[in-house]
């Protein structure tokens, strides 16, 4: 794929209503829905743009919870008929049942991902702020298999889960998942800089995953974690991975986009101006796809093609998206060596 042209996937964020309050909430999710939201018209035009992309990208629709919006199957429709692979990413609140499951399934989804942050009760409800979360998300899950859709689980790793990791991966097998989004905490939103490992702990725990996927059928990545194709042994002639404008945007629910949901940082608003044109032309993106801009230990590793590190965390930790990424083991090992010299 050619990422200049178009991204591989997008996610949109179609409200911030969310009944949830998840303690590592990208979105700073609220309880009513914003009166900047796009509306139906407006979303339709720029799905028209989407579609006329080639290759043509993938859209996650997401939240908050998309649930909030009653045009939501107006909404699909539209994607579905522009030929465009739908998916959804749903908060698992009293509103999501499996006969929401059956109708998204009747429009067309293909996909739907689940979130799973722990193996038990004890550990998922208390991460997801709302106790009986994970006895539903678990029933979801079943629902979307038994459709016959493809089922996503998303976890997110932090120092709270991290040791769930191996109970999550049986859970997967399980649930039948035909993809495991591994998401390492990055300290925006409500999550933070307490909220996420350390280097060495992200090292560690990509190494697991590693060990894991090779014993599994489906997908395993990293979300927040580029380092795993580093830990994968991917060849450095091999494209880069997808991550934040790399394969990758993200659409707001009042229309700016961004290189992903973890990287706030506005490349243009659809309201304006046409996505494509901000995908591919915007100089937050035109930088980010170019490893030479990188900078630090990043701008200077072997990687930097099929890593780069995680522009989302170096922001979010020295508010300069091209710096050196402070998660990668690569920096911690030299620091340290630094400091000790």
């Amino acid at each position: 794929m050619n990422f200049n042209e178009a991204p591989h996937i997008i996610t949109w964020e179609l409200t911030r209503a969310c009944q949830l309050h998840c303690r590592h909430c990208r979105a700073r999710a609220i309880p009513r829905r914003d009166f900047r939201e796009l509306t139906l018209t407006q979303i339709q035009d720029v799905l028209d743009d989407i579609a006329s992309m080639r290759p043509k990208p993938m859209v996650i629709f997401t939240g908050g919870d998309p649930l909030e919006r009653d045009d939501l199957s107006d909404i699909i429709k539209a994607s579905v008929s522009r030929k465009i692979h739908t998916a959804i990413a749903p908060s698992v609140t009293p509103s999501l049942t499996p006969q929401i499951i059956k109708s998204w399934k009747a429009l067309g989804v293909q996909s739907v991902s689940i979130s799973l942050d722990g193996a038990t009760q004890a550990v998922h409800d208390r991460f997801r702020g709302v106790l009986g979360t994970f006895a539903r998300s678990v029933e979801i899950a079943e629902a979307v298999v038994n459709e016959g859709m493809s089922l996503q689980i998303n976890s997110s790793v932090s120092p709270f889960t991290k040791d769930d990791l191996p109970k999550m991966g049986r859970l997967v097998q399980i649930l039948k998942a035909r993809s495991w989004e591994v998401f390492f905490v990055i300290p925006t939103g409500r999550a933070r800089l307490a909220d996420t490992l350390d280097a060495r702990s992200i090292e560690t725990a990509l190494e697991w995953l590693k060990d894991y996927s090779k014993q599994v059928s489906f997908r395993v990545t990293a979300v927040g974690a580029p380092q795993f194709s580093r830990i994968m042994s991917r060849p450095l002639s091999q494209g880069p991975t997808i991550r934040e404008a790399q394969g990758f945007a993200f659409i707001s629910h009042y229309g700016d986009v961004f290189p992903s949901g973890y990287l706030p940082i506005s490349a243009g608003n659809v309201k304006r101006q046409l996505f494509s044109d901000i995908y591919k032309n915007s100089p937050l993106f035109c930088d980010l796809r170019n490893p030479e801009k990188l900078e630090g230990r990043c701008g200077e590793c072997a990687f930097s093609k099929i890593c780069g590190g995680s522009r989302a965390r170096a922001y979010a930790v020295t508010g300069n998206y091209l710096a050196e990424d402070p998660g990668c083991p690569n920096t911690y090992i030299a620091q340290t060596q630094e400091s000790i010299s």
